[in-house]
């Protein structure tokens, strides 16, 4: 596992093994996942997000058109829209339970580490302990 300081904590993570679980994974935008219009929207703009929110995700393996739970809040007044997202990925945050809120640009992300019993119809069958869950909270551009 790689090992990365966020914020003052070590967070373990197997990047090569979550990159290899979510390759075979849908788009969130597919019928497979979800597919709806608030769902297609978010995989067609997430990649449009700034570079350090991309390498934010990369760092972990996680590709952020796939598995995440998504939910778009509301529209804010500048035509932007507020979205939340849950991913997850193989790891574990040492010594605490989840780290606070980082901010990345226009972004903030939670870490949290998934102590649930598997299996979880939030979380991919294929996807085994030990799992960091990430929020991310985010708006995105309406005009893309």
């Amino acid at each position: 596992m790689e090992q990365f300081n966020i914020n003052g904590h070590i967070v373990k993570v197997d990047v090569q093994k979550t990159k290899d679980l979510y390759e075979p994974l849908p788009l969130i935008s597919d019928k497979a996942h979800c597919g709806c219009e608030d769902c297609s929207y978010y995989t067609k703009t997430i990649v449009h997000s700034s570079p350090a929110i991309q390498r934010f995700f990369e760092q972990f393996g996680i590709d952020p058109r796939k598995e995440a739970e998504v939910w778009r809040a509301n529209e804010n007044k500048d035509g932007t829209y507020y979205y939340v997202a849950d991913y997850h990925f193989i790891g574990e945050i040492q010594g605490i339970k989840e780290l606070d809120w980082i901010d990345v640009e226009e972004a903030s992300f939670g870490l949290t580490n998934r102590i649930e019993n598997l299996p979880s119809p939030m979380i991919p069958e294929t996807f085994t302990t030990p799992i960091i869950e990430l929020i991310v909270r985010i708006n995105l551009r309406s005009d893309i």
